[in-house]
Parts: structure tokens; C-alpha cells; sequence
């Protein structure tokens, strides 16, 4: 008997379950007492999509297991486990699909699902939600609206104005208002920092100057400050945010004084430099391999990020290597301990 399911795959990708097989888009999974065999495209460069097959003995699945939607299961080879991962349409059709495959696991996969589940537990216990990631987020893209507001005054029109920069002489002209309004609205110039105006260390974090600028701090913002905010607590999330946005402007101002520096980067960065503070403080709460899985990724952005930064002319390199730098040492001070106290009669 065969049970036959309709799942979409994805390209690598740190939001969403890779695959080995290249698969994109929509796919099945179907599962025989003896084998379980995976389709689905594959994309080519000047080429249509290629349809493929793969067949898996069911003797070589172990660690079968969901997250929400997603399924995952590893196959065994003799040098190496490859990592299977999909997307089923709910958490109800990814449970059903790991109950048909083997329940074997792995003794180091059993330790590490057993680690991430307490990690999961502590901060849960300690700060389940994130109402200042919600509140940063609010803040940077309400007076991204109101600069846009305020040049759409200018005759330019609004969608330009909130689309970044336009074709024809509507874009030539939202492109000017933009640079005239910068420091009008508190970005990070020298002559202005450095001489009674140190606020706008601060003030320029939550400027953006395009479009993309600002969906791309937003995106990084989102994806890493929900779980450092929960780990940190709100307060001490915020001062941290805070810190490492000034150590960043600070670090921006003084390498550049000529330069119009604005963006949220600098805090973002540091947020990162703050999770790498908190794996290295002693007795954190942290489990050993959840450690390890945060240093790799955490790491990977790091160097990408950098990189990139590197090679984009406009890059603010000084204020992310500031925030960086100030999110570390900050981190080191408002990091706490995620253990959880025993009950009363525990205790």
C-alpha cells in the first residue's frame, strides 16, 4: 500500500528545509513498506524544469521528525547523512507523514532534539514574546512613511516617494528631497554629531534612505532579534539595541565626519554581537549543542554580511563593525542566565 503526499520543496535557504536532490517548488512524497521515493523538479540554467525521481530504502531513514509544516528525515550512507527537508500544507499533514517513517534516531540527533527542546522551554518560560522587535519595527517603517508623506508635499508623487527612486523627473526629484531631508530628520553628520548634536547618534538609527534599505535592516531586524530579544528579556534586549546603534554611530561618525550616515544597521549588527556575548558567558542556559548550531549560522551571517558590506560602495562599513564591536562588550553585561528555578519543593 502506498500513501501518497503533495509537499513543496525549497532552494537552500536558512529560513526554510533544504533538500540534497535540488528540488524546487511542488513535489510528492510516497511511502511503501519498503521504500519511500521523493519527486520533484529541478531547475536548469536555459532549460525547462526536469522532473525527477529519487527512491529511498527505508532501512537508511532515521531521525524523522516535524517543525510545524516541515518534515524532516536523515538518510544514512556510509560516509555521510544527507538532511531531507519539505513542506507539507499543515502541521496535521507533517505529523501524518512522519508517523509512516521508521522511528529511528541517531544518539547524537536524540541529544541535540532533546537540548533545543529544553532551550525552548527556558525561553519560553522567561520571555514568550517580543514586543520590542513589534515596536522597532513599527518605528523604522512609520518614519520611513512620513519622510515619503513629506516629499509627496513637494509635488513628488507618493508612490515614487515610498518606491525609492522613479523614473523621469518625478525619481530626479524624490532623489533630491531625499538627500536634503537626511539631516533635517537627524542623520549622523559630523559637523553637526560632533558639535552639540549627539542625539543624532541615536535619531539616525531609525532613518532609512530607500526602500530596500529599509526592507533589508527590517528583514536582518526580524529574523535576528526575536530569539536575542527572548533570550536578553525585552528591557535588556532594548538596551542593547540601543547601545551597540550608538557605539555604531559613534564608530561611523568618527571615521567619516563628512559623510551622511543613516540606517539601523550598526544595532543590528550589534544584536548579533550580543547573541555571540551571551553563548560565551558561563553557566548561560544555553544547551552544548544548541551552542554550536548558533555559533555556525551566527558566524555564516557574520562573514556574509561583512563581506557583502565590503563590496557595496555605500556601505557604512564603520558603523557595522561599531555595532558589532559595542553589541559584544554590551552583551557581556546584559546577558543573564536562562536556567529556570526549581519549584518550591524542589528546592
Amino acid at each position: 500500500m502506498t500513501a501518497t503526499f503533495d509537499v513543496r520543496f525549497h532552494a537552500p535557504s536558512p529560513n526554510w528545509p533544504a533538500n540534497p536532490f535540488q528540488f524546487q517548488g511542488k513535489g510528492q512524497i510516497a511511502i511503501e513498506p519498503d521504500f519511500i521515493f521523493v519527486r520533484g523538479s529541478r531547475t536548469r540554467s536555459f532549460r525547462f524544469p526536469e522532473r525527477a525521481e529519487h527512491r529511498i530504502k527505508r532501512v537508511d531513514i532515521v531521525n524523522a521528525h516535524t517543525d510545524g509544516p516541515d518534515v524532516f528525515f536523515h538518510i544514512q550512507g556510509v560516509d555521510d547523512i544527507l538532511v531531507v527537508g519539505f513542506s507539507t500544507p499543515d502541521a496535521a499533514t507533517a505529523a501524518r507523514i512522519v508517523a509512516l517513517l521508521p522511528e529511528r534516531w541517531t544518539e547524537a540527533f536524540a541529544t541535540a532534539h532533546d537540548d533545543r527542546k529544553v532551550f525552548d522551554a527556558r525561553i519560553d518560560y522567561w520571555s514568550p514574546s517580543t514586543p520590542v522587535i513589534w515596536a522597532l519595527l513599527a518605528l523604522n517603517v512609520g518614519i520611513y512613511l512620513l519622510m515619503a508623506l513629506e516629499r509627496a508635499r513637494f509635488h513628488v508623487p507618493l508612490l515614487t516617494a515610498l518606491l525609492s527612486w522613479g523614473p523621469g523627473k518625478a525619481g530626479q526629484l524624490d532623489a533630491f528631497y531625499r538627500m536634503a531631508q537626511m539631516v533635517p530628520w537627524g542623520a549622523n553628520a559630523g559637523r553637526f554629531t560632533l558639535h552639540g548634536q549627539p542625539w543624532r547618534l541615536v535619531s539616525s538609527m531609525f532613518i532609512h534612505g530607500f526602500l530596500l534599505h529599509l526592507l533589508f535592516n527590517m528583514f536582518g531586524l526580524w529574523q535576528a532579534g526575536r530569539l536575542v530579544e527572548r533570550m536578553f528579556g525585552s528591557a535588556r534586549f532594548l538596551a542593547l539595541y540601543l547601545g551597540a546603534g550608538v557605539c555604531g554611530s559613534l564608530a561611523s561618525v568618527l571615521w567619516n565626519p563628512a559623510a551622511k550616515s543613516v540606517g539601523a544597521s550598526g544595532a543590528i549588527f550589534g544584536i548579533l554581537g550580543g547573541l555571540l556575548a551571551f553563548m560565551q558567558r558561563k553557566n548561560s542556559g544555553i544547551p552544548p549543542t544548541v551552542i554550536q548550531d548558533l555559533r555556525t549560522s551566527l558566524l555564516m551571517v557574520l562573514l556574509f554580511n561583512l563581506g557583502m558590506g565590503f563590496l557595496y560602495p555605500y556601505a557604512d562599513n564603520a558603523a557595522h563593525v561599531g555595532g558589532l564591536v559595542g553589541g559584544y562588550l554590551a552583551g557581556f553585561v546584559l546577558a543573564r542566565s536562562l536556567h529556570v528555578p526549581a519549584p518550591p519543593a524542589a528546592r
